[in-house]
């Protein structure tokens, strides 16, 4: 059962360790949806088979994220280099190939995880560092970016008619006196004019180096964006009937090179994307191992929060504290206020347990209707600063489970699942005060209107046996 498989999980997970590595190629049926439903919780972007993109809180790829999920499931100790060179890639600029060592923790005291990455660079450092100093950027500026210019002129003809005389002087004699620097020697001489600056261990101050040079300037787009930029200066130039002297060419380049690498900043987003990755990881796990079965609704409102927490990677429940702001919503709604939260919960929490009480004397399809009564019932009250949504699903899976059965919230079918939501806000909008203020207080007077949707019989995900 998917429980037990997670329950397991978590046990290898917080002994820092995972499912042996060859088992997740083709994993069994439980492990399987486990990830599946890791996956549908996972902040990510997708690509649909019509080649719409719709990004998810993440700009990663929805199929690297699912290789972190397994590599998080899985007893491995590191990330692979072409893994993190996905994982961190942003604005067109691949991210740095390099192997990262990783531990798993668990701290009984507080019951939160962490992940402990090894550092790709150090957090104190900024692109624009060439910016900020002077004798840097001098540095920078004469010892890598005009070499680095001189060479992308060297390499495009519609550059070198620009200024014809110059570039023909600069390529074939003064070469030959002053020699031309290869991409490793340049990289050295980056890394000397770090080190001169920022007072950190050597492998982070060439991870910075070689990120800079490889990955940034020697990425073929941003070559690509370089040259056009300089070759839409005038129409008159990009026409190549007027020309330029050499030396304000390679000027005029060497700043704009300068400008867009200061507006390119270190993948550090991405690297806090990865860490999230893992905690969605447990946090779905622990919901998953939950029962509310024989609890009371104290205990039950206790497994909530928890659910919260670890959705949210924080020691404390933040209940809401101000109005939510409907407006931001593609339909216009309300949610019960800031002062009934806590009535509204106990309600719920009360429905929960009359729900599983009554379990053996419902049928599969009465039960389900219940529970999407339930889930309906949350997204009104919306009792937490964040993670309402996950928190939600992570308990109507709890409560699925109970019936045995796992609901799969797929990223594809998203809107599919905010439609349901809405068209279910549409029909309680006729009479949608008295709905409001029937969940803190008479709830059974929602009850006629929620069945105007719940009739139906829409299920906004997809229903497999666990």
């Amino acid at each position: 059962m998917v429980r037990d498989c997670a329950i397991e999980i978590l046990k290898l997970i917080r002994n820092n360790d995972g499912i042996e590595k060859e088992k997740l190629i083709n994993p069994d049926m439980d492990v399987h949806k486990i990830i599946d439903l890791i996956l549908s919780e996972c902040r990510c972007s997708i690509i649909d088979k019509d080649g719409n993109y719709s990004r998810y809180g993440s700009s990663t790829d929805i199929r690297i994220i699912e290789i972190l999920i397994k590599i998080f499931l899985s007893n491995v100790k590191e990330i692979p280099p072409e893994v993190i060179s996905m994982a961190l890639t942003k604005e067109g600029v691949i991210g740095p190939f390099k192997k990262v060592n990783l531990n798993k923790s668990y701290s009984e005291e507080n019951g939160l995880y962490n992940l402990e990455i090894e550092d790709i660079f150090p957090n104190e450092f900024h692109v624009n560092i060439f910016k900020d100093n002077v004798e840097v950027r001098e540095k920078f500026i004469k010892e890598i970016l005009k070499p680095y210019v001189k060479n992308i002129i060297y390499e495009n003809d519609n550059l070198m008619c620009k200024s014809p005389i110059g570039a023909y002087i600069s390529k074939h004699i003064i070469r030959l006196i002053v020699p031309q620097k290869s991409d490793e020697e340049l990289v050295k001489d980056l890394i000397d004019i770090l080190k001169s600056q920022i007072n950190t261990e050597d492998a982070l101050i060439d991870n910075i180096a070689n990120y800079i040079f490889i990955n940034i300037m020697n990425n073929k787009f941003f070559k690509d964006e370089l040259v056009n930029r300089t070759l839409d200066t005038t129409e008159l130039q990009k026409l190549g009937k007027i020309s330029i002297g050499f030396g304000s060419l390679v000027e005029n380049m060497v700043y704009e090179t300068l400008q867009m690498i200061e507006l390119r900043s270190f993948p550090y987003g991405e690297i806090i994307s990865v860490k999230n990755t893992f905690y969605t990881v447990v946090a779905v796990l622990e919901a998953l191992s939950m029962n509310f079965e024989s609890l009371s609704e104290d205990e039950i409102l206790e497994k909530i929060e928890n659910i919260y927490k670890y959705y949210s990677n924080k020691n404390e429940v933040k209940y809401r504290t101000q109005n939510v702001d409907s407006s931001k919503y593609e339909f216009p709604t309300q949610f019960v206020e800031v002062a009934n939260i806590k009535d509204a919960m106990k309600n719920l929490c009360k429905m929960i347990k009359v729900l599983l009480d009554k379990k053996e004397q419902l049928d599969e399809s009465v039960y389900i209707k219940e529970v999407l009564r339930i889930h309906y019932r949350f997204t009104k009250i919306q009792p937490f600063e964040s993670a309402n949504g996950r928190t939600i699903r992570a308990i109507v899976n709890i409560l699925l489970m109970s019936k045995g059965m796992i609901g799969i919230f797929r990223k594809e079918k998203r809107k599919d699942y905010i439609e349901y939501i809405n068209e279910a806000n549409k029909i309680i909008k006729e009479n949608e005060d008295k709905y409001i203020k029937g969940l803190s207080a008479k709830t059974m007077e929602c009850v006629e209107l929620e069945n105007k949707f719940l009739d139906k019989n829409d299920i906004p995900f997809l229903l497999v046996n666990c």
